[in-house]
């Protein structure tokens, strides 16, 4: 009986090869266009939270009576840093399936930008001087400065990166030859099984 387990791995290894281009792109700073034409260069994911969401699903079927089926999965607010949000202000420069409709704050995007602010001790600067300011910074400071971030976030939108899609288009690329080969050897070793048993 054909068994295609060269294949099966040609899937799973294309599979595992597109998340780690994909954290590869995460964790790398590098210079990215914004939606207002400004550039800045940045890490896409400055918590790690979406690199650490990165898998795969188990590889089911055979390949003969059933394919193989796998899903990479990552955080829901994945596909929006990956294909960027139209602003109410300022578009994506390649378009995006997804928009922000009014400047409108929600109470869970404010507490979003509120822990992520208090994750990554972002500190107060004094108008005027520009210094750190000093004392204790309060939770209601936080929440004011989170509100007009989140503002600023929906007026600009999110640019895109492209960090899946980049890595998926990688993959494309390279995966006929990889399943072309595996294939040619699952046949082979199929053969070679037949005359053994002659």
């Amino acid at each position: 009986m054909l068994r295609l387990l060269n294949v099966q791995k040609a899937v799973k290894d294309a599979v595992e090869d597109v998340i780690f281009q994909a954290r590869r792109q995460l964790s790398r700073k590098q210079v990215y266009k914004q939606n207002d034409g400004t550039s800045r260069a940045k890490k896409i994911d400055t918590t790690g939270a979406l690199w650490k969401s990165l898998k795969y699903t188990p590889i089911e079927g055979d390949g003969i009576k059933t394919p193989f089926t796998t899903e990479v999965l990552m955080a829901y607010y994945g596909y929006f840093i990956d294909q960027g949000v139209d602003g109410t202000q300022h578009k994506t420069p390649k378009g995006s399936p997804y928009s922000f409709r009014t400047d409108t704050v929600g109470p869970s995007m404010q507490y979003g930008i509120f822990q992520w602010m208090r994750a990554k001790r972002i500190r107060l600067r004094e108008a005027g001087t520009g210094r750190f300011a000093k004392g204790k910074i309060t939770d209601k400071s936080y929440e004011s400065l989170a509100y007009v971030i989140a503002r600023s976030v929906k007026r600009k939108g999110i640019n895109q990166t492209f960090f899946m899609t980049n890595a998926l288009n990688a993959m494309d690329k390279k995966f006929p030859a990889q399943i072309e080969k595996a294939l040619a050897k699952d046949i082979e070793n199929y053969l070679n099984d037949l005359n053994s048993t002659k």
